[in-house]
């Protein structure tokens, strides 16, 4: 299930949205916003917007492996990293909003994959070439997040209006810090690319650990957040094939 193009990561996600929307899977909401990703940043290479495109392909691809692995892994009875088991098994739940589901794949993705991606196609020597790149593809995956506004309009209103409820909410709610996220995950790339292979596994495990304790911060929120939470998901579309459906539209 593994890809080598971008187009092949965005054929198997259309694979998944798919499979979602049959079986009316909640796993299909991060899918869809990913795919929106993996589009945003093959149009940034099209682009010449990267200092390096074919790297940004080579990082873009072993990202979206770390995603594709991890769903293979959990659709066949496997366990994958605790991170993920976290976004997959919270698909279970009802009383959880659409946000949530999109930043729990967000925090496994991010604070995660994306470090072990980016030294993986990259050694010691040569890691801090690829930072502005790196930063610049976390702002693709931000802006995309935030350009959601018109689909979530139509399938979970009220989160359009959290930055007037409340910005501070707003912005730990919509925007998971995403800069916190990326400058974390840059730092754990700089590690894995000077380490060995068994410095490798210990520092993942220990990396999975504390995300998957993000994780469950973002499953159960406490304070006002709960109860903004509670309040989206009384307007909320409980149509989740839907949901999925109208997460995609382009």
């Amino acid at each position: 299930m593994k890809a080598n193009t971008i187009d092949e990561v965005i054929q198997q996600l259309d694979i998944i949205i798919n499979d979602c929307i049959q079986k009316s899977s909640r796993i299909g909401y991060f899918a869809s916003l990913y795919k929106a990703m993996t589009i945003g940043v093959k149009v940034g290479i099209e682009q010449d917007a990267f200092d390096n495109g074919p790297r940004m392909e080579l990082l873009d691809v072993a990202f979206a492996n770390r995603y594709l692995t991890a769903y293979n892994q959990f659709s066949t009875g496997q366990v994958a990293t605790h991170s993920w088991m976290h976004a997959f098994k919270a698909a279970e739940q009802t009383n959880l909003s659409i946000v949530q589901h999109l930043l729990l794949g967000i925090n496994a993705h991010i604070n995660l994959d994306l470090g072990i991606a980016a030294a993986a196609i990259s050694t010691a020597g040569d890691i801090e070439s690829l930072h502005h790149d790196f930063n610049l593809i976390n702002v693709v995956i931000g802006n995309v997040y935030l350009s959601l506004e018109k689909q979530l309009k139509k399938i979970s209103w009220p989160t359009i209006f959290l930055k007037s409820l409340d910005p501070t909410v707003a912005d730990d709610i919509v925007n998971f810090s995403i800069q916190k996220a990326r400058d974390t995950a840059w730092s754990n790339a700089v590690i894995l690319a000077d380490s060995t292979e068994i410095q490798d596994e210990d520092i993942i495990r220990a990396t999975d650990t504390i995300v998957s304790k993000v994780a469950t911060c973002v499953q159960n929120p406490d304070g006002i957040t709960k109860w903004i939470i509670k309040g989206i998901l009384l307007f909320e579309s409980n149509d989740v094939a839907k949901n999925i459906k109208v997460l995609n539209e382009g």
